[in-house]
């Protein structure tokens, strides 16, 4: 069974300029996620899809591929599914394909080893990807979600939220030239920590990162 991991990583961002490139806590923002891919040590091969030059000669000394970014694929348009099954094209002899997002920088190597060898040992799952757990009082569009509001719960006793964190992605195969998408029918949701989930998206979310980074001592 052969697997690949491929980590999108393009140069221009629109709520944060030059995201993925930011220093966070005297480290690159990209360079989490690398090295902790290397710790995890499970993929046969990593791919990296970049329209950076810079990101391209770290990869490359780290012995990563470089996918040259399609343009169409480096705008705000495209999504996680449309980079995926555009890897999957390129790609197509592996049997389980991942996706990894630099802006989850502390998305720890174990975790990454569990949703692999969930997806890859086990036959109960066909996709996987890492999530937190909320038991929170949630609504959508004027409406409660997960309660009652005239039959108030104790929050430990509610039916939990699963929220994806947009940090790891997997699916085998099949089930991506089936769905085209990146979560099959039968997923392995990975439940990591608050600080695991931590995504940069807003400036706001880096000043959050850089806070809570300082407070574990190996970062």
């Amino acid at each position: 069974m052969r697997s690949a991991c491929f980590v999108p990583i393009k140069t221009n961002s629109e709520r944060v300029p030059g995201k993925n490139f930011r220093i966070l806590n005297d480290k690159k923002l990209y360079e989490y996620l690398f090295e902790h891919i290397q710790q995890a040590d499970v993929f046969d091969d990593i791919y990296v899809d970049t329209n950076s030059a810079e990101v391209k000669e770290y990869s490359l000394r780290l012995s990563f591929k470089v996918i040259d970014r399609k343009p169409e694929l480096a705008l705000n348009t495209a999504n996680g599914n449309d980079l995926l099954v555009h890897h999957y094209e390129l790609c197509p002899d592996y049997d389980y394909y991942f996706q990894m997002f630099v802006t989850a920088p502390y998305l720890q190597p174990s975790s990454i080893k569990s949703c692999y060898e969930n997806l890859v040992y086990r036959e109960d799952y066909d996709s996987c990807f890492t999530a937190t757990q909320n038991n929170g009082f949630y609504w959508m569009q004027g409406n409660p979600v997960n309660y009652r509001p005239e039959i108030l719960p104790r929050s430990q006793d509610m039916i939990p939220m699963i929220e994806e964190s947009t940090g790891m992605y997997g699916i085998c195969k099949e089930s991506l030239e089936r769905y085209r998408c990146r979560v099959g029918r039968k997923p392995f949701i990975k439940v990591i920590s608050k600080f695991e989930a931590v995504d940069i998206n807003t400036e706001e979310d880096l000043k959050i990162a850089e806070y809570i980074g300082k407070q574990y001592w190996h970062y």
